[in-house]
């Protein structure tokens, strides 16, 4: 017996969006079970958004206040609050198409699978007006991890996940609340490493807003790219240590990682490797020509830098 989907919605200032986000919740039938709403702090009048649908719909929207602080804080509050056999992430922003429920609830069933994904569509806008909408198409593949670990980035409310392997997730801190960026990347290459069975649900079932608006993408670029080999550090050490993965395997993701890591010095000089790096485990093909012709001096003195 099905108990339904838990949606779990962090919010920060997005009153302008949440009508849309959470309309689109309601729209989702039988299967929707709750939508709970962490407002973390707002000082925009997203509270009062809020307690008009949760005094219209007491038993689906529960509104709730982020005891800490922090996107993922709020996550993880979240879903401590949820109750429902599968759990569909989705930032206040941003909005669900009708028929996602239906269909991947079902594909989980059917295949047994831990965590279903989709296609999804970008809006984007320019001052609250859409300028250009494009879809983002995937497809099946016997390796999701491998794309995970590429940055082939797929938006979190694409996906839908079991309340088993967000449990197991929660427990590993897969939203970290320490991660600054790539939260989700975060979140979803842990459930890889952590040995989720992806299956891929055709169709577009979500739509992600792109708003030209001060974001976590506005960082300085050399700030981002530390951060980002904190996360692939985090990622090395839990690929490692996994059960789930022979030696061939491992060796393959942790080329990839090994890969960026000299991408990113190659950007910034800053950047200090902790251990040696084979040079033949260097996946050249994610690196573009001109970049390879300059990388084998970057290698050197990279490693020179680990000795003197």
């Amino acid at each position: 017996m099905v108990s339904g989907v838990s949606v779990i919605i962090p919010n920060y200032n997005n009153a302008h969006w949440l009508p849309q986000c959470i309309e689109s919740c309601l729209q989702q039938g039988e299967k929707l079970g709750e939508v709970i709403i962490v407002d973390d702090h707002s000082t925009d009048n997203s509270l009062d958004v809020i307690r008009k649908y949760s005094q219209k719909y007491p038993s689906i929207v529960k509104l709730y206040l982020n005891p800490c602080k922090g996107a993922n804080a709020a996550r993880n509050f979240g879903f401590e609050q949820s109750t429902g056999d599968f759990i569909q992430w989705l930032d206040s922003d941003d909005f669900l198409l009708p028929g996602k429920f239906d269909t991947q609830v079902d594909a989980l069933v059917n295949s047994g699978s831990d965590i279903a994904y989709s296609d999804f569509r970008f809006d984007y806008y320019i001052q609250n007006n859409l300028t250009r909408s494009e879809i983002k198409n995937f497809s099946p593949t016997n390796d999701y991890l491998f794309g995970l670990i590429k940055e082939n980035w797929n938006a979190a409310h694409s996906y839908l996940i079991r309340r088993s392997y967000a449990e197991k997730l929660h427990v590993n801190k897969g939203w970290n609340p320490e991660t600054k960026v790539g939260q989700d990347r975060e979140y979803f290459t842990m459930a890889g490493i952590l040995g989720a069975k992806f299956h891929y649900v055709p169709g577009v079932f979500a739509v992600y807003n792109k708003q030209d608006r001060g974001t976590i993408s506005g960082m300085d670029f050399l700030q981002r790219l530390e951060l980002n080999q904190k996360l692939e550090n985090r990622f090395r050490e839990e690929i490692r240590k996994s059960p789930y993965f022979n030696e061939k395997l491992k060796k393959k993701y942790l080329a990839v990682l090994d890969t960026h890591l000299l991408k990113a010095c190659f950007y910034h000089p800053g950047i200090r490797l902790n251990t040696a790096i084979n040079p033949v485990r260097i996946n050249w093909k994610l690196m573009h020509w001109k970049m390879r012709m300059v990388m084998p001096f970057v290698y050197i003195k990279k490693h020179l830098e680990l000795y003197f």
